[in-house]
């Protein structure tokens, strides 16, 4: 894990805006308006530029995410480093195919039920169990996890307990964490920050990283609070999280 968190990339001093990653996130659906609104929580801190495109267009969506200053709303996919598809997507009907051209992708929550396996070359995904079952028929073993980064040409991000993290040559263990982070869209927010880093870093780097942060996010709050935390709680944590990470390499 220390090796990977080493190499992620730190914004230059004489950077300019855009340099350090733009990311567009389609999210949302008119059953799930949350999902989007954490996903940015989780990125807005660590690209340059957030892209937020709903899946539908459930006034709902944009009347939970208009709150947030950060996200530039646009109708169509727009130029991006990464794109991040699924959160909340539910039955909306944006098809994976829209963003197919698109070199960096993390795919995410129902982003599972509109893909299939040949779409996952070069992608992150970031199911947890129940999700990786059912998209690959096995339990997440260390070795299935393995296997399958390496047959499909992805990085994979299986959340739990223990979170795996390999890209079917390594295969990274992250231990950070708690229970409290079992709360509803604490899954999404680490998919925005798996994004955000994607824009500027190496596949197994955004995604041992982001598990990492984010798992120290919910550790700094669990000691604060104990279980006492929801999904923003653990967004406004994640710089804390990233100061002491950084510090500490």
């Amino acid at each position: 894990m220390k090796r990977a968190l080493k190499l992620l990339r730190i914004p230059g001093r004489l950077s300019r805006k855009g340099e350090n990653g733009k990311l567009l996130i389609i999210a949302g659906s008119k059953q799930y308006h949350g999902a989007p609104v954490f996903s940015i929580l989780g990125a807005r801190r660590f690209c340059d530029l957030t892209y937020f495109l709903p899946g539908d267009k459930s006034p709902g969506i944009l009347q939970s995410v208009l709150p947030i200053p950060e996200p530039i709303i646009v109708s169509e996919p727009v130029e991006a480093d990464c794109v991040l598809y699924g959160p909340g997507l539910g039955k909306a009907k944006f098809p994976f195919s829209k963003i197919k051209s698109y070199q960096r992708k993390v795919i995410d929550g129902d982003g599972f039920k509109k893909i299939t396996k040949k779409d996952l070359k070069d992608t992150i995904i970031t199911p947890h169990e129940g999700e990786f079952r059912r998209f690959f028929g096995v339990p997440s073993t260390p070795k299935n996890v393995q296997e399958f980064a390496m047959k499909y040409s992805c990085t994979i991000l299986k959340k739990g307990p223990t979170d795996l993290i390999s890209d079917g040559t390594k295969l990274i263990k992250n231990t950070k964490g708690n229970s409290g982070m079992t709360k509803g869209g604490t899954g999404d927010v680490l998919a925005g920050l798996t994004a955000a880093f994607f824009c500027t870093n190496p596949p197994l780097v955004a995604a041992a990283s982001a598990a990492y942060i984010s798992g120290l996010a919910g550790d700094i709050l669990f000691k604060k609070q104990n279980y006492a935390y929801c999904a923003s709680d653990l967004a406004e944590a994640l710089p804390e999280a990233y100061k002491k990470t950084i510090s500490s390499l």
